[in-house]
């Protein structure tokens, strides 16, 4: 074997120096990666430090007081949004409604209605004639059987009743068919004021 001294005269090196070599190369490129990591390390630590001071810092005040009334700005004119939206339904209810009452408020045609009613009165008159010759004959009837006066006050209390209500029934319709043909008011447009007298 020869020396190392002998090798480089040589100038061809053993294994044994070449090993050596790349190990003590391969130990100061650890060290330098290792440095480098390090200061890029400490270079994060400071950049995250200052970056949690600056967001604790003193100077976030004014920005938190400016964030504060755009809040309260925004809350107002959500409340102003919120009150003329409610208006504006409100408006549009009270419209519908006024137009659904146009639409609605005699959908029956007048000639039809007395029509009707022409019909229901002679019904209900003739009801009441019913009515008028069943009392008659149960008092006939009463007047021919003896002991039957008692049962006469019964039915007859029943049968005025009745006739009362036919001539009530009677009378609505009338009025149902007198206010058919009374001419329609005109409707409104939508937004006028209503008035008070």
């Amino acid at each position: 074997m020869k020396s190392p001294t002998q090798a480089s005269e040589d100038g061809v090196i053993s294994e044994e120096q070449r090993l050596q070599l790349l190990t003590a190369a391969g130990k100061r490129n650890r060290l330098f990666i290792i440095g480098v990591a390090g200061l890029l390390g400490t270079l994060m630590l400071i950049s995250a430090g200052l970056n949690v001071y600056s967001l604790f810092s003193v100077d976030d005040a004014p920005r938190i007081e400016a964030l504060e009334q755009q809040v309260l700005t925004l809350e107002q004119r959500l409340s102003v949004q919120q009150t003329a939206l409610s208006n504006q339904e409100a408006l549009l209810a009270s419209q519908q409604a006024s137009q659904l009452t146009g639409l609605f408020e005699r959908a029956e045609n007048p000639d039809s209605i007395v029509q009707v009613s022409k019909v229901l009165q002679a019904q209900e008159r003739d009801y009441q004639q019913v009515m008028q010759g069943l009392k008659v004959g149960m008092r006939d009837l009463a007047n021919m059987l003896p002991g039957s006066r008692s049962w006469l006050a019964d039915y007859q209390e029943v049968i005025d009743r009745a006739q009362l209500n036919s001539r009530k029934r009677s009378e609505e319709i009338q009025a149902w068919s007198d206010k058919a043909l009374q001419p329609i008011p005109a409707a409104k447009p939508p937004g006028t004021p209503v008035d008070p007298g």
